[in-house]
């Protein structure tokens, strides 16, 4: 069975979207931005991507018009990078990344919602599974054009140009991306019913992707916001082994963020490497992470979910505080420990979805992972506020420590096991 042509706009779009992921972190540092300034910039698009699932969630139960809302989303992506090289300062780039957030969460929300409506509910794993592929080598391609575009054009025409230029392709991506969708998009008129779309987290809890990067596996809209903090004072019927898992999620994306958000400038500022070798370490991780997800499946099948996240946490412990000792000579081990960090990010990634899709209650899966989903948005919300400032006023260390000693102190939380997960 062919793949359906609309699959290419997402693709197209999430190539866009992978070149300014690396993009809008380089850029704010080359304008004078800091640590504590990326790490801020990322923590507003988090918060926005949580708040944006939960707007287009509740507006796509409202239609059944898919169409409108990723053209309007591609657009608006489009609109917000071909406005980037107007952009002289920091400060201007957190309302852009607010938009950039706010509208590509539509597509996000919209295209899941427009595969399960268009096809039977036996061909959901299937088409969810090469759809996320689809996206994630789009990610992949959007990162190596990235590191390509910038080896060649920042020698020519300067830093200022070679980051600014990528910001008009990736308009020029957002754009194309546009069109296919506006071509190929054809509104079918249907929806998924609540319990339904909670049958299906359940089945593909082992199958969602990088959620927040790749895009368009978000479960938001099944949740309204106070049930985030009713969850976390145990005041639900999810149960003890639930919220225990919760609170291990929280506090491991506040680790991974407190180490990820500052990165790019880590890898500028100390270690003095170019541009085009940030991109080149996310396309380690993120190819990576695309091919690791089959061993990952192996491992959670023949070691268990909990061991699996648990190795997953103290393989990054280690490799967070190897950072530290990282110095400019080290070229060829930072991109090993980037390919060991997306390896890594499948296990655990793929053994969490599962936990919690299997402790949550029959017919409350999807409300589960949602939840799931939001804590992880908060956790980056607040790993990369803390990492960014923990960077700038008392170094990159303590912020790279600080993450792996989260890691660590996970450990015990995720390990106690008061109900077996079948």
């Amino acid at each position: 069975m062919r793949a359906p042509g609309w699959y290419g706009a997402f693709l197209v779009g999430n190539m866009a979207m992978g070149a300014a992921s690396a993009l809008l972190p380089l850029y704010a540092y080359f304008l004078g931005g800091t640590a504590a300034d990326v790490g801020a910039l990322a923590a507003v698009g988090s918060l926005t991507n949580v708040l944006a699932s939960l707007f287009w969630g509740k507006l796509a139960d409202r239609t059944r018009r898919r169409r409108p809302f990723v053209v309007l989303s591609f657009a608006g992506f489009a609109l917000a990078y071909g406005l980037l090289p107007l952009v002289g300062r920091p400060g201007p780039l957190y309302p852009l990344n607010v938009w950039v957030a706010f509208t590509w969460m539509a597509s996000a929300q919209m295209a899941i919602l427009f595969l399960l409506s268009s096809l039977p509910r036996e061909l959901w794993e299937r088409e969810l599974g090469r759809f996320n592929a689809y996206c994630g080598v789009g990610w992949t391609l959007g990162l190596a054009l990235g590191a390509v575009w910038v080896t060649v054009l920042v020698p020519l025409t300067g830093e200022a140009w070679g980051l600014r230029s990528l910001g008009v392709v990736v308009a020029t991506l957002a754009l194309v991306a546009t069109g296919l969708a506006g071509r190929s998009i054809k509104d079918t008129g249907g929806k998924v019913e609540a319990p339904a779309f909670r049958e299906f987290a359940a089945t593909m809890g082992g199958y969602l992707y990088e959620i927040l990067r790749y895009g368009p596996v978000q479960l938001y809209e099944v949740l309204r916001p106070s049930q985030v903090v009713r969850f976390l004072q145990g005041k639900t019927v999810f149960g003890p082994d639930l919220i225990l898992v919760y609170y291990a999620g929280l506090l491991t994306f506040v680790g991974f963020s407190m180490v990820f958000a500052p990165f790019p400038v880590f890898v500028r500022q100390k270690l003095l490497w170019p541009n085009e070798f940030v991109f080149a370490l996310y396309v380690a991780h993120h190819g990576v992470s695309v091919v690791a997800f089959s061993w990952a499946r192996k491992a959670v099948a023949r070691w268990g979910h909990r061991p699996v996240a648990s190795l997953a946490l103290v393989s990054r412990a280690g490799m967070f505080s190897a950072l530290v000792f990282m110095g400019s000579g080290a070229k060829w081990a930072l991109p090993a420990l980037f390919g060991l960090f997306g390896a890594t990010w499948a296990m655990f990634h793929l053994a969490m979805t599962a936990v919690v899709s299997r402790l949550s209650p029959a017919g409350q899966q999807g409300q589960g992972l949602g939840l799931y989903n939001a804590v992880a948005g908060l956790g980056s919300v607040l790993g990369s506020l803390g990492g960014g400032f923990l960077a700038e006023w008392i170094g990159f260390p303590a912020a790279f420590l600080s993450g792996a000693a989260l890691l660590v102190l996970t450990l015990p939380i995720l390990l106690v096991e008061g109900r077996p997960v079948p």
